[in-house]
């Protein structure tokens, strides 16, 4: 039995426990389990105890991207000559977002979620909002790395910006400051998994290869902005030599949050406290009197910037639901959740 051998690559009880009593006696079955390292059209690339290996997605996985994530663990059989897949462990979290108006999958099995921006005009809140709200749906530790602060005049202006959001793992660091990325050493343990996210250009493979020497590629910087270039194209998962297992993603133009009401409850989570103690419980927010968020905006304690956005997150979160399980669900929906909001007796939820 090589289990033990799998947690270098995150295995853990959660997947363990997925074996049947019979591939559990089987000594073999250790050697058939993989985590997927690359996605494509009719296989994956995965790894296990023995090293890389290349199987083949039956028809009933297919779309492949639409059912298998990088950082899923599988259980193949051998057949003739090749590995094929037989089974998909259920992953602790399986990352999604909305890409032209379908589901699409990010990541699974992770622990941190690193939000990668710089310190420079690519630098926006509204978009930190959108990436904590995804962590905190999936139940993951999001982790904000602001970049190239050595290019940075002002670095107290952004870091001052973010303040209200009570994020407690917030670095700021360069990679021509070695010394700087000291502070990312307290995730790097053996058997963890962290995905970086963020726009393009903002540092991610070149922070990779600043604490890894993995030789990622990556481009120069443009003179004109301080941004990068794009350069990874697609997802994948790689393992260091500490055993932390890294998946760089393609910088995301769009980020259309999937299924997110619990997400935007944590990040938004002061408006929603604020909300509680309005005069009126039907309380529209705009001009009404007693209304306990327009007076925390106008006594600075919250933005308008961040009231508004939330305000936005949540119709586009109304609108996917709409699209997915009916405009009448959603109504009946919605209605329940402001009514839990608005409460008389004001119970917390």
């Amino acid at each position: 039995m090589s289990y033990s051998e799998l947690k270098k690559l995150g295995w853990s009880n959660l997947f363990f426990q997925q074996l049947s009593y019979d591939e559990i006696c089987d000594d073999n079955t250790s050697n058939l389990v993989f985590r997927i390292t690359e996605i494509h059209r009719s296989r994956i690339a995965a790894v296990g105890i023995n090293g890389e290996s290349s199987i083949i997605c039956g028809s009933e996985f297919h779309p492949v991207s639409q059912n298998l994530a990088v950082g899923d663990w599988v259980l193949a059989e051998l057949t003739s000559e090749h590995y094929r897949i037989s089974k998909i462990f259920d992953p602790k979290n399986r990352v999604r977002r909305i890409s032209n108006g379908l589901p699409q999958v990010i990541a699974a099995n992770l622990d941190y979620l690193w939000i990668v921006t710089s310190a420079n005009d690519e630098f926006n809140v509204k978009r930190l909002e959108r990436y904590l709200s995804l962590a905190f749906e999936f139940d993951i530790t999001p982790v904000v790395v602001i970049t190239k602060i050595d290019v940075c005049d002002d670095l107290e202006r952004f870091l001052s910006a973010i303040e209200h959001l009570n994020i407690p793992n917030i670095h700021a660091l360069s990679i021509n400051k070695p010394d700087s990325l000291q502070v990312l050493e307290e995730y790097l343990y053996e058997g963890t998994s962290i995905a970086l996210v963020g726009s393009s250009g903002v540092g991610k493979s070149t922070l990779i290869n600043a604490i890894f020497d993995t030789g990622q590629a990556t481009k120069e910087i443009r003179d004109s902005d301080d941004h990068g270039k794009h350069t990874t194209t697609h997802r994948q998962l790689f393992f260091t030599d500490s055993h932390v297992a890294i998946i760089d993603t393609p910088g995301m133009r769009e980020l259309q949050l999937y299924n997110a009401e619990q997400g935007l409850e944590r990040t938004f989570s002061s408006i929603i406290d604020l909300a509680l103690e309005c005069k009126y419980s039907d309380c529209g927010h705009t001009s009404e009197p007693g209304c306990a968020i327009q007076g925390a905006i106008t006594d600075q304690v919250i933005s308008q910037s961040h009231f508004d956005n939330y305000l936005k997150l949540l119709k586009e979160e109304e609108s996917q639901k709409r699209r997915s399980v009916g405009a009448h669900a959603v109504k009946e929906h919605y209605r329940d959740y402001f009514k839990k909001i608005h409460s008389a007796n004001k119970v917390k939820w």
